[in-house]
């Protein structure tokens, strides 16, 4: 596990076996994809709009997802994985 999400973080380096918050590292792995995710998404809707496309939904849920992350509420890992599938390519 590597953690360096809040200013909890050990020794302000980051937390490396369990996050000082309580934080899982399986938790802290979600929170990373859930970045890595919004990142993509962020690119796409760049390039939409560049071409005058934009979406107020994808808009609200880029901030909702990385507030997500960003504040030691609620660590169920299974809000993460909803969040990471909503916000990944949809399966056709």
């Amino acid at each position: 596990m590597f953690c360096y999400q809040c200013e909890q973080t050990a020794k302000g380096t980051g937390c490396t076996v369990l996050g000082v918050c309580g934080k899982q590292p399986e938790v802290a792995a979600l929170q990373d994809l859930l970045l890595y995710t919004l990142m993509g998404l962020s690119q796409i809707a760049v390039d939409g709009r560049k071409v005058g496309v934009t979406d107020p939904e994808v808009n609200v849920f880029t901030v909702q997802a990385a507030f997500s992350t960003l504040t030691n509420v609620d660590f169920d890992p299974e809000r993460f994985v909803k969040l990471i599938t909503q916000g990944g390519p949809k399966a056709r």
